[in-house]
């Protein structure tokens, strides 16, 4: 019996099937067109308005019940949950596509992902910095070297910049953090994409990197974490300011 076809194929962009009905769910949620305590359409009437297969549809239905952004209700359909319910990952998705007046405007939301960008990656390093052993900065250095080569390409620098903290994970050898890392780089690395262009890199951004790696070089967790808090508090109030946050 010959296999049966892929009932997803690609789109010519690289884009599945599935994941095209999954980001048109996504975004009308978020916008509102669904809004939190509404149901989806039935099942049959959703393939038929989004022009995928039940079975396409259906396995965009299960990812977004993986962000908690909807549930099955027996007897009542799919359910859109309540927007306190909803996982991190549809930040990237919030930026692009939340329509203003409803809950924290676009640009406060920008504010608080940058402080807890800033306070996750803070607290990482002062964890992890002590237990890096000498000479495992190197790959770090690499990667900074290569994020600022690649500064021109805000989405390029965005991926090599973030594996600056991955590489000092991988170097304390934690477990716990190196997961930590994996779980929030899609987020972090949508959001950049969201924001590119926003702002370059500083120019502080060689010199900076090389203070925070040097007190990690010592074994000085403490010392490597207040230098890259104060490096992104500076980066994070400039591009605030450019978005017309701060007055």
């Amino acid at each position: 019996m010959p296999p049966k076809p892929d009932p997803t194929p690609p789109t010519p962009t690289g884009q599945t099937a599935i994941d095209a009905v999954f980001e048109a769910l996504v975004a009308d949620i978020v916008r509102g067109t669904y809004p939190p305590g509404s149901r989806l359409p039935a099942e049959r009437d959703l393939a038929r308005m989004l022009g995928a297969s039940r079975p396409t549809l259906r396995e965009a239905l299960r990812r977004l019940s993986e962000w908690n952004l909807v549930a099955a209700r027996r007897g009542s359909g799919v359910a859109v949950r309540e927007m306190r319910e909803w996982m991190v990952e549809v930040l990237p998705s919030y930026l692009r596509h939340a329509r203003p007046g409803g809950g924290q405007t676009i640009l406060e939301l920008v504010r608080d992902i940058l402080l807890l960008r800033r306070l996750t990656m803070v607290d990482m390093l002062r964890l992890m910095g002590s237990r890096v052993p000498a000479g495992g900065t190197l790959a770090a250095r690499e990667h900074v070297e290569r994020a600022w080569s690649l500064r021109n390409n805000a989405g390029a620098f965005a991926a090599e910049d973030f594996q600056v903290i991955r590489a000092l994970c991988e170097a304390a050898t934690s477990l716990p953090a190196m997961w930590m890392v994996n779980r929030i780089s899609g987020v972090y690395l949508d959001m950049a994409r969201s924001l590119a262009g926003a702002i370059p890199p500083p120019s502080e951004y060689l010199t900076a990197y090389a203070k925070v790696l040097d007190h990690v070089e010592k074994g000085d967790g403490d010392a490597a974490a207040r230098e890259l808090d104060g490096y992104l508090e500076r980066h994070d109030q400039k591009l605030l300011t450019l978005l017309g946050h701060l007055k």
